[in-house]
């Protein structure tokens, strides 16, 4: 389930400052209050459930990039293995070496897009979290000031395939050029 707006453009959910002249025996002045308008039950249920659902859809894409990762190294592990069978037959070399370039490039569009997925999944768990107020207790929070020597783990992935990708298609070239 997907909404268009920002959690902040959500009806319900926002703050309003008032000024008001306090009349009292103190004498004194303007006093700035806040009232919050109270979100309906019904809004307070589809804020819940659009998060749910977000973070039961970035579950579901962390699950299909691993299953898609472990499908692609199952086969790609057969067909090198194949391949030392079927050594001399240049034509079925080729055609299995193209498959494995094929079946990379695709593993890395894939990937690609998961991670796009990913990242709208995750911003959008974000927005409501920092909406409500719990990002102290949040598991996205990241460490204020601190620099990160790593990189992100999503593009492990998509890295992962263009190394398989360049990989055969080095084979492949190897086995067209050399005659």
């Amino acid at each position: 389930m997907a909404i268009d707006t920002k959690p902040s453009k959500l009806p319900g959910v926002t703050f309003h400052y008032e000024t008001a002249i306090m009349d009292d025996t103190n004498g004194q002045g303007p006093k700035t209050r806040m009232t919050e308008e109270k979100p309906t039950l019904f809004q307070r249920r589809m804020l819940l459930t659009v998060y749910q659902q977000n973070w039961e859809n970035a579950r579901h894409i962390k699950n299909e990039r691993l299953s898609f990762t472990n499908i692609y190294c199952i086969v790609a592990a057969g067909m090198l293995s194949l391949f030392h069978t079927v050594e001399g037959k240049r034509p079925l070399e080729i055609s299995m070496l193209l498959f494995l370039v094929l079946f990379s490039l695709i593993g890395l569009l894939t990937s690609l897009r998961l991670k796009a997925e990913l990242e709208e999944c995750l911003h959008k768990i974000d927005q409501i979290v920092s909406q409500t107020g719990v990002e102290r207790v949040s598991a996205l929070s990241e460490a204020k000031g601190v620099p990160t020597k790593y990189p992100k783990f999503r593009w492990i992935f998509p890295w992962f395939y263009s190394i398989g990708t360049i990989g055969f298609l080095i084979l492949l070239w190897q086995r067209v050029v050399d005659r």
